[in-house]
């Protein structure tokens, strides 16, 4: 189900929106924070070297802190026709291998990373038991020095089973890209569709993303129109979420109309209000108002 694209990334405070996720088996899993004293929640990837780089880090906190009642989700978004080894597979092989402790999760339609905001793999955000968000950046301050030890994913899981404030509620998250999927779904009684690839492809090549993948969809009945919240073709979702969301608008096979900025009706949005709404979807962690690189204040 197509989500209403969210004008600004989770921040400390907000609540956490609803996990529930195949493990590397296929198996749904549901988190729910309030049976932990404190839930981690990692996007992650395993072909990342960031992500590699602070992994086993990572797994030594979900270790040391599962006796204390706090879990760690790690979360795998990204699109594995650009990333292999994000695979179901290739993901079941790593827990078979045990490589993984705590919750390994897979967001293969997204939806998860874009309600969360996720920018980067690792990407962490820490939960307390009323589902609040506390922490949220990177797990330390130096991906190449493993006697950081995940400092600061540590001190907020402290403070939160301590029961106080989080000292450093939030960092700037460090890592790769998360690597998006956009979604063009179409209709074939429309014959705009195939402006709007070229569009979109024009767009993602002035941005530099050659990291987003774009993915045709043909909605073909009504029944995948309701499932898709398609209300007109040509739409463009990334994580589920219609870059043009039309709250209230009915799910129908039909051409859809975007108004233009001087008040005009067409088949299809202006090049530069698709390249506005792609960039703020597809921001990167060092494309972040007040982003900062930690290495290099150390």
């Amino acid at each position: 189900m197509t989500q209403e694209l969210v004008d600004h990334r989770l921040q400390v405070g907000d609540r956490a929106p609803v996990i529930a996720l195949p493990d590397a088996s296929g198996n749904v899993v549901e988190i729910v924070p309030a049976d932990s004293a404190a839930t981690a929640v990692v996007f992650t990837s395993n072909g990342c070297p960031y992500a590699l780089a602070w992994h086993d880090r990572i797994q030594d906190v979900a270790r040391d802190y599962a006796d204390r009642g706090v879990q760690v989700v790690q979360i795998v978004p990204n699109d594995a026709e650009l990333q292999p080894l994000d695979s179901p597979a290739a993901m079941a092989a790593r827990v078979e291998r045990g490589e993984v402790a705590g919750t390994f999760l897979r967001d293969d339609d997204q939806t998860v990373a874009r309600a969360f905001g996720a920018t980067a793999t690792p990407d962490v955000y820490v939960i307390d038991r009323h589902g609040v968000v506390r922490y949220h950046g990177a797990p330390d301050a130096d991906y190449d020095d493993p006697a950081q030890r995940a400092i600061w994913l540590r001190d907020a899981i402290e403070d939160l089973l301590a029961d106080k404030d989080v000292t450093r509620p939030s960092t700037s998250p460090a890592g790769c890209s998360v690597k998006w999927r956009l979604d063009l779904q179409w209709w074939a009684g429309c014959p705009s569709h195939d402006r709007a690839r070229e569009m979109v492809l024009e767009v993602l090549d002035r941005m530099g993303r050659h990291d987003v993948r774009v993915q045709p969809v043909e909605v073909t009945s009504p029944a995948q129109a309701a499932a898709l919240d398609f209300v007109g073709s040509p739409s463009f979702v990334i994580g589920g979420a219609d870059l043009f969301a039309d709250r209230g608008a009915p799910t129908a096979l039909t051409c859809r109309t975007y108004r233009l900025e001087d008040g005009r009706f067409s088949p299809l949005p202006s090049i530069e209000e698709l390249e506005k709404r792609m960039r703020a979807a597809l921001v990167r962690p060092w494309e972040l108002p007040g982003w900062v690189d930690f290495r290099k204040q150390q």
